[in-house]
């Protein structure tokens, strides 16, 4: 019976599951990796914070500009916080492992150092979420259609942009 279960359960989960992300022709992709941040733009991959520049700065919207920086503050501070949380993490286990009898203090290094650590993946996730933001703006700000009229000494021209 729990062979059953656990072989009907492996072939939902198997159905629900995408092994690819979908790519639109033509858009910005974010993948979500834990290191480095990947966008494919135009078949070329951008990754880390001068070559994301380089493709949202070009822009000139502040809106997409903030949120780059918003990505980039958030990672570097959850970065920061979560070294700061493993060696609050390994001084409460080496003060758990000394002779001294009073153990609080370790656990509340270790205490501290779990949340430190917690607080540090938060922020790291909003910061791919704010950067997942920036592409999802760029693409609906870049996929407008434009119609627009051109003129040259004897002809004229209409252009239709989608």
């Amino acid at each position: 019976m729990n062979r059953i279960f656990l072989l009907n359960f492996l072939l939902l989960a198997g159905i629900a599951t995408q092994a690819q992300q979908k790519m639109e022709p033509g858009g910005m992709h974010y993948f979500f990796n834990p290191k480095p941040n990947t966008i494919i733009y135009h078949d070329t991959i951008f990754t880390g914070k001068k070559q994301f520049e380089q493709l949202f700065y070009r822009t000139g919207d502040i809106n997409l500009i903030r949120l780059v920086e918003k990505h980039q503050s958030n990672k570097i501070a959850g970065q920061a916080i979560g070294f700061i949380g493993a060696v609050a993490i390994f001084a409460g286990i080496r003060k758990l492992s000394s002779s001294d009898n009073n153990k609080s203090n370790g656990w509340a290094m270790i205490g501290g150092g779990f949340a430190a650590s917690l607080a540090s993946g938060y922020l790291i996730l909003m910061g791919q979420k704010n950067l997942e933001m920036a592409v999802i703006l760029f693409n609906r700000q870049s996929h407008k259609a434009a119609l627009g009229l051109g003129v040259a000494d004897k002809q004229a021209g209409l252009v239709f942009k989608f």
